[in-house]
Protein backbone atom coordinates (compact mmCIF):
# COMPACT_ATOMS: atom_id res chain seq x y z
CA UNK A 1 0.00 0.00 0.00
CA UNK A 2 2.25 2.11 1.09
CA UNK A 3 4.69 2.18 -2.28
CA UNK A 4 1.78 2.71 -4.40
CA UNK A 5 1.14 6.25 -2.94
CA UNK A 6 -2.23 5.46 -2.92
CA UNK A 7 -4.32 5.87 0.17
CA UNK A 8 -5.01 2.71 2.21
CA UNK A 9 -8.47 3.06 2.21
CA UNK A 10 -8.75 2.59 -1.82
CA UNK A 11 -6.83 -0.63 -1.76
CA UNK A 12 -8.86 -3.84 -2.30
CA UNK A 13 -7.08 -7.31 -2.38
CA UNK A 14 -9.17 -9.91 -4.14
CA UNK A 15 -9.23 -13.43 -5.70
CA UNK A 16 -12.03 -14.40 -8.14
CA UNK A 17 -12.03 -17.61 -9.90
CA UNK A 18 -12.34 -18.32 -13.77
CA UNK A 19 -16.65 -18.68 -13.82
CA UNK A 20 -17.05 -15.47 -12.93
CA UNK A 21 -16.71 -14.53 -16.15
CA UNK A 22 -19.80 -16.50 -16.90
CA UNK A 23 -21.35 -14.74 -13.97
CA UNK A 24 -21.24 -17.85 -12.06
CA UNK A 25 -18.71 -17.99 -9.69
CA UNK A 26 -17.82 -16.09 -6.36
CA UNK A 27 -15.28 -13.32 -5.22
CA UNK A 28 -12.99 -12.97 -2.00
CA UNK A 29 -12.57 -9.13 -1.05
CA UNK A 30 -10.25 -7.77 1.45
CA UNK A 31 -10.24 -4.12 1.87
CA UNK A 32 -8.52 -1.95 4.44
CA UNK A 33 -10.02 -2.45 8.05
CA UNK A 34 -11.11 1.43 7.76
CA UNK A 35 -12.35 0.78 4.17
CA UNK A 36 -16.19 1.28 4.27
CA UNK A 37 -18.23 -1.01 2.02
CA UNK A 38 -17.57 0.57 -1.65
CA UNK A 39 -21.05 0.11 -2.90
CA UNK A 40 -20.19 0.18 -6.47
CA UNK A 41 -17.60 -2.31 -6.15
CA UNK A 42 -19.62 -5.06 -3.95
CA UNK A 43 -23.00 -4.22 -6.55
CA UNK A 44 -20.06 -5.42 -9.32
CA UNK A 45 -18.52 -7.97 -7.39
CA UNK A 46 -22.39 -9.50 -7.05
CA UNK A 47 -23.19 -9.40 -10.50
CA UNK A 48 -20.14 -11.78 -11.15
CA UNK A 49 -21.81 -14.20 -8.84
CA UNK A 50 -21.38 -13.20 -5.44
CA UNK A 51 -18.69 -11.93 -3.13
CA UNK A 52 -17.73 -13.09 0.20
CA UNK A 53 -15.49 -10.49 2.20
CA UNK A 54 -13.08 -11.33 4.37
CA UNK A 55 -12.33 -8.87 7.35
CA UNK A 56 -8.53 -9.19 8.47
CA UNK A 57 -5.74 -10.39 6.40
CA UNK A 58 -5.30 -14.27 7.73
CA UNK A 59 -9.36 -14.22 7.48
CA UNK A 60 -8.59 -13.69 3.42
CA UNK A 61 -5.50 -16.07 3.66
CA UNK A 62 -7.67 -18.75 5.25
CA UNK A 63 -10.14 -18.59 2.24
CA UNK A 64 -7.68 -18.17 -0.19
CA UNK A 65 -6.88 -21.64 0.84
CA UNK A 66 -10.12 -23.52 -1.50
CA UNK A 67 -9.53 -21.65 -4.49
CA UNK A 68 -6.25 -23.16 -4.42
CA UNK A 69 -7.66 -26.66 -4.55
CA UNK A 70 -9.63 -26.25 -7.71
CA UNK A 71 -6.49 -28.48 -9.83
CA UNK A 72 -7.31 -30.93 -7.11
CA UNK A 73 -10.80 -30.64 -7.95
CA UNK A 74 -10.39 -31.46 -11.92
CA UNK A 75 -7.93 -34.31 -10.66
CA UNK A 76 -10.47 -36.29 -8.97
CA UNK A 77 -12.78 -35.65 -11.96
CA UNK A 78 -10.53 -36.91 -14.08
CA UNK A 79 -9.27 -39.48 -12.37
CA UNK A 80 -13.39 -40.80 -11.91
CA UNK A 81 -13.66 -40.31 -15.69
CA UNK A 82 -10.58 -42.29 -16.60
CA UNK A 83 -11.48 -44.86 -13.84
CA UNK A 84 -15.16 -44.93 -15.85
CA UNK A 85 -12.94 -45.60 -19.39
CA UNK A 86 -10.95 -48.21 -17.53
CA UNK A 87 -13.98 -50.08 -17.46
CA UNK A 88 -14.96 -49.86 -20.75
CA UNK A 89 -16.80 -46.92 -20.24
CA UNK A 90 -16.34 -44.42 -24.17
CA UNK A 91 -14.45 -41.26 -23.06
CA UNK A 92 -16.88 -38.98 -24.43
CA UNK A 93 -19.97 -40.72 -22.52
CA UNK A 94 -17.48 -41.15 -19.24
CA UNK A 95 -16.68 -37.31 -19.68
CA UNK A 96 -19.95 -36.11 -19.96
CA UNK A 97 -21.59 -38.25 -17.26
CA UNK A 98 -19.12 -37.38 -14.50
CA UNK A 99 -19.10 -33.67 -15.48
CA UNK A 100 -22.94 -33.59 -15.07
CA UNK A 101 -23.29 -36.11 -12.16
CA UNK A 102 -20.40 -33.76 -10.40
CA UNK A 103 -22.93 -30.30 -11.66
CA UNK A 104 -26.17 -32.23 -10.38
CA UNK A 105 -24.40 -32.77 -6.30
CA UNK A 106 -23.35 -28.91 -6.72
CA UNK A 107 -26.50 -27.91 -7.91
CA UNK A 108 -27.60 -29.84 -4.66
CA UNK A 109 -25.47 -28.15 -2.28
CA UNK A 110 -25.99 -25.00 -3.72
CA UNK A 111 -29.71 -24.73 -2.51
CA UNK A 112 -27.98 -25.18 1.37
CA UNK A 113 -25.37 -22.28 0.76
CA UNK A 114 -27.16 -20.41 3.90
CA UNK A 115 -27.90 -23.19 5.74
CA UNK A 116 -24.24 -23.58 8.41
CA UNK A 117 -25.18 -27.66 8.78
CA UNK A 118 -26.22 -28.09 5.02
CA UNK A 119 -23.21 -30.36 4.28
CA UNK A 120 -24.03 -32.34 7.60
CA UNK A 121 -27.62 -32.71 6.13
CA UNK A 122 -26.74 -33.72 2.72
CA UNK A 123 -24.47 -36.59 4.14
CA UNK A 124 -27.14 -37.67 6.46
CA UNK A 125 -29.44 -37.75 3.43
CA UNK A 126 -27.25 -40.86 1.90
CA UNK A 127 -28.77 -44.00 1.58
CA UNK A 128 -27.84 -45.90 5.22
CA UNK A 129 -25.39 -48.77 4.40
CA UNK A 130 -26.18 -47.64 0.25
CA UNK A 131 -23.21 -46.66 -2.07
CA UNK A 132 -22.87 -43.02 -0.75
CA UNK A 133 -22.77 -43.70 2.49
CA UNK A 134 -19.90 -46.67 2.18
CA UNK A 135 -17.80 -44.45 -0.52
CA UNK A 136 -17.50 -41.74 2.24
CA UNK A 137 -16.63 -44.38 5.07
CA UNK A 138 -14.22 -46.11 3.34
CA UNK A 139 -12.41 -42.71 2.24
CA UNK A 140 -12.46 -41.65 5.73
CA UNK A 141 -11.07 -45.42 6.88
CA UNK A 142 -8.30 -44.70 4.16
CA UNK A 143 -7.63 -41.11 5.82
CA UNK A 144 -8.10 -39.49 2.95
CA UNK A 145 -10.45 -36.70 4.92
CA UNK A 146 -7.66 -36.07 7.34
CA UNK A 147 -5.05 -36.08 4.14
CA UNK A 148 -6.89 -33.90 2.72
CA UNK A 149 -6.76 -31.28 5.56
CA UNK A 150 -2.75 -31.51 5.68
CA UNK A 151 -2.77 -30.42 1.99
CA UNK A 152 -5.31 -27.49 3.50
CA UNK A 153 -2.92 -26.93 6.32
CA UNK A 154 0.25 -26.66 3.87
CA UNK A 155 -1.61 -24.26 1.43
CA UNK A 156 -2.48 -21.71 4.24
CA UNK A 157 1.40 -22.35 5.48
CA UNK A 158 2.66 -21.58 1.64
CA UNK A 159 -0.15 -18.29 1.90
CA UNK A 160 1.54 -16.96 5.00
CA UNK A 161 4.90 -17.46 3.74
CA UNK A 162 5.80 -19.90 6.98
CA UNK A 163 6.63 -22.66 4.39
CA UNK A 164 6.58 -23.34 0.96
CA UNK A 165 3.82 -25.45 1.60
CA UNK A 166 5.37 -29.26 0.55
CA UNK A 167 4.08 -31.92 2.22
CA UNK A 168 7.48 -33.08 2.75
CA UNK A 169 8.54 -30.61 5.50
CA UNK A 170 9.58 -31.02 8.80
CA UNK A 171 6.08 -32.57 11.28
CA UNK A 172 4.18 -33.83 8.17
Amino acid sequence: AEDSGLPVESIYKMICLPAVASHDGVCTLLGAESAPSHPDLLSLLESLGGVVRAETEKEMSIMMVPSGLMGSFYGILKNNRDWLVRQGIPLEKANFLVIRQYHSMMVDAQTRWSNPRGFEELIQEQTPGGLNEQGLNNLSELGTMANYDRVQDAMLERILGTSDGSLNSEGR
